[in-house]
């Protein structure tokens, strides 16, 4: 049976029955390029005492933390999806019914956005930078370099550190994300390439366990190289680099339309190695977002931004791995649902 809990973090207890039994529904989103958050929808209207429940009152003033849970009653325990500070309260008052009262949290990379900071990083890796950034706020970091160089410099420009982090995983084909440990509730940033996430959680069988996909095959924007221009600071001249794009049977028959090229000459590199990553980086991304797909399934809490996914029953063209870039996480009155997106990953 789907069930939930919220809870205040580390207390070992419950909202009070009262509150939860007004919970109309609760949801969850998670992003691999944004915050998480929850959100609670309750009724605010006392028709005994004809008052405002919580609107006026204290319950779910914003600052507090909760926990939000999520599951099944039975063998397994709820998993605890996010502990999260109240930032807004939206009150509903309706011509017709009840009012409402949508409570929202967010998650801790919420904290890296209050003050924006300007720091330089001198011969510091990606991952080295990302640590450096999280040991500042005091926020666990989890990284898994792979083949990082230092940069001679890297300035962090009057920017929100979160929005810094987001931009230097876009930039070397990493991911950046928040986990909650199950266990203690601490939440910590991951800093990691793709391709090094979780192993596929799911087998997801269309008319089975995948209750809709819609996946999107374009070629609009899908190019056959890249191609970096760039100036070299420690040499003092241009170089030039151009990175194929690698032959797929399973694109083979759409691989005439990659006669496009792009062209990348707004960045400045350290020298050719750099400008061979940022080529290669670059054809990555543009052909991650050639297949991607929406779709929903029956409540699975595990199944989360920057798991993998394995889909089939939809034939040849669109079986395979799935990267998931995002999740919404939907308990109401008709059940448990969780709708994601989607990139393909093979």
């Amino acid at each position: 049976m789907p069930a939930f809990e919220v809870t205040p973090p580390g207390q070992g207890s419950r909202l009070p029955d009262e509150v939860l039994h007004d919970v109309i529904s609760v949801s969850y989103t998670d992003d691999i390029t944004t915050i998480d958050s929850f959100q609670l929808t309750v009724n605010n209207w006392d028709a005994r005492t004809r008052t405002f429940k919580y609107s006026d009152g204290s319950t779910f003033l914003p600052g507090k933390q909760l926990e939000l849970w999520m599951g099944y009653r039975g063998k397994d325990p709820l998993r605890r999806l996010i502990t999260g500070e109240i930032t807004s309260l939206q009150p509903n008052f309706p011509s017709d019914g009840a009012p409402t009262l949508t409570v929202s949290a967010l998650n801790v990379l919420h904290r890296f956005r209050k003050k924006q900071e300007t720091h330089p990083y001198l011969n510091k890796t990606d991952s080295q930078i990302a640590r450096q950034v999280a040991a500042r706020l005091g926020v666990p970091v989890h990284t898994r370099p792979d083949n990082e160089r230092p940069y001679p410099y890297i300035v962090q420009d009057n920017q929100y550190d979160v929005v810094f982090l987001i931009e230097r995983a876009r930039r070397i084909g990493y991911d950046l994300w928040v986990e909650e440990d199950q266990r203690t509730g601490k939440s910590t940033l991951h800093f990691e390439p793709s391709e090094n996430l979780k192993p596929v959680t799911y087998q997801l069988t269309w008319g089975k366990s995948l209750v809709q996909f819609q996946p999107t095959l374009t070629t609009a924007n899908q190019v056959g190289q890249v191609t970096v221009r760039a100036w070299n600071r420690s040499a003092g001249k241009m170089i030039t680099v151009t990175a194929q794009r690698p032959p797929s049977q399973q694109d083979a028959d759409v691989e005439s339309s990659f006669n496009q090229r792009e062209d990348i000459t707004s960045v400045v590199v350290a020298d050719e190695a750099e400008a061979k990553r940022v080529a290669a980086d670059r054809l990555r991304d543009i052909a991650h977002e050639m297949v991607t797909g929406t779709g929903s399934t029956v409540g699975l809490p595990d199944l989360r931004a920057g798991r993998r996914m394995s889909i089939d029953g939809l034939g040849t063209r669109f079986n395979g791995r799935y990267f998931v870039t995002g999740t919404t996480h939907t308990l109401d009155d008709s059940g448990y649902v969780t709708q994601f997106t989607c990139r393909r990953d093979d």
